[in-house]
């Protein structure tokens, strides 16, 4: 069994600067009222917002929109495509209304998550994944994969907060006997893997993971709650090497990220993106193959029209295709965020998920300029990233409520997205190549 506990970090995170030898000060600076009346403006700006969302809108229009499973998924997390066999991995805990270690509350973890196995490109069928070698307390948030190579062994990484602490757990997966076969468990004793939210696997050893908090909940829920509220910079992004086990090493590779979450590289592996949730941002950092180091400067995609969760990248895509990365390996398109516009909804949706509906936006992130002609647009003539957003799905909640996770395949035309707590998945199916609008 791998626990990765006495091991001595290449950076620990007091040492690197993200959180300092001294606790970071609680008095907000110059900058941080500035973004904290930021922040109130924009809460008040999401009324006007929550009117303009359609119940439903998807831009394909020659497709399909259903909630599949709502009678055996509850409050899934995460999902992740495997684009060669055209199966999602699902993350899911229905104890969540009782056991949240992020936005809470903490009143009880003693039930357990699970992992389900959806073969969306297909049978259509939907099984439970068998965790074998591990009956310990659960409670699973994202999840990726890796594999080498067409054919080869499926290793599966998942965020881990149950009741006995904060990790990363590894298991071996085997579609055909629909089983997990558990490998071990990184955690590192809090020096720099503190909040594990998300994972960006590169090989079958290594991953970044990001942590979104300094302050967790539940050891300081007011400081927790302070640094969401005052977008406090106190996230970062380790990177673990586990290939000598004795030796784990983890390293803090990003820092100063507002609430990171979301991870994801495009496959030529010169970029990461990640997800700054309190900053209403994506940051795009270049990354060295060779060391695994990401830039210190990084490109801000600006999303002023949702908090964004998590990333995804559709993988069905060529790499060669000119349309996708360009001469430098930079993506053009095909990077999945998806979030919620109405933060107050979410917060009264975690604390009874029976009596409110917080609404869903899926977008697509595009290099480039261009318009998106959803009911609520994204289009902003003042943008100047050299980015823009398509929109995949926007609703109000009504009909699918608390998106994290849009993942596509647009070889399969699939589009599968997961709600925090929500109750099934919703599957979207297409036939057009070009997207119109599909609205209700």
């Amino acid at each position: 069994m791998l626990v990765s506990l006495d091991f001595e970090p290449e950076f620990a995170v007091k040492r690197k600067g993200i959180v300092p030898a001294e606790k970071p000060s609680l008095l907000p600076s110059f900058s941080a009222g500035i973004t904290q009346m930021s922040r109130i403006f924009r809460t008040i700006s999401e009324l006007f917002v929550s009117s303009k969302l359609p119940d439903s809108w998807t831009p394909f229009q020659n497709g399909e929109v259903e909630v599949a499973f709502n009678d055996r998924i509850t409050f899934a997390e995460d999902v992740v495509l495997d684009h060669e066999y055209g199966v999602a991995i699902i993350s899911c805990d229905p104890g969540r209304p009782n056991w949240n270690t992020v936005i809470g509350p903490l009143r009880d973890p003693n039930s357990n998550g699970k992992l389900f196995l959806y073969d969306y490109a297909s049978s259509g069928k939907l099984d439970q994944l068998t965790l074998v070698g591990f009956n310990g307390n659960f409670h699973p948030l994202r999840v990726n994969f890796f594999r080498d190579g067409p054919g080869g062994l499926t290793r599966l990484f998942v965020v881990d907060h149950g009741a006995f602490g904060r990790g990363i757990m590894i298991f071996d997966v085997d579609y055909a006997k629909l089983e997990a076969h558990y490998v071990g468990w990184i955690y590192d004793g809090r020096e720099t893997i503190v909040s594990p939210n998300a994972i960006c696997p590169v090989s079958y050893t290594q991953f970044y993971v990001t942590n979104d908090h300094y302050y967790i909940k539940r050891r300081h829920p007011f400081l927790s709650f302070y640094e969401t509220m005052f977008s406090r910079p106190w996230g970062w992004v380790t990177f673990v090497d586990f290939t000598v086990r004795k030796d784990t090493k983890c390293r803090v590779v990003a820092t100063n990220i507002p609430f990171a979450n979301g991870i994801v590289m495009p496959p030529t592996g010169t970029e990461v993106l990640m997800a700054s949730t309190s900053a209403d941002a994506v940051l795009v950092y270049q990354r060295d193959p060779g060391t695994n180091e990401l830039s210190e400067k990084f490109e801000t995609i600006p999303l002023p029209f949702m908090r964004p969760y998590n990333l995804r990248f559709d993988f069905s895509l060529d790499r060669d295709d000119s349309s996708v990365f360009d001469a430098d390996g930079k993506f053009l398109r095909g990077v999945t965020v998806a979030g919620h516009p109405l933060v107050l909804e979410m917060e009264k949706m975690s604390r009874n998920p029976d009596k409110y509906a917080a609404p869903s936006w899926v977008v697509e992130i595009r290099r480039g300029s261009g318009d998106d002609p959803a009911p609520c647009s994204t289009t902003n003539p003042e943008n100047k990233s050299g980015y823009f957003m398509r929109t995949l799905y926007q609703g109000n909640g009504k009909d699918y409520p608390s998106s994290t996770t849009g993942a596509l395949d647009s070889k399969r035309k699939r589009l599968i997205v997961s709600g925090l707590y929500a109750k099934g998945l919703l599957s979207i199916s297409y036939t057009d190549e070009e997207p119109s609008s599909n609205s209700k």
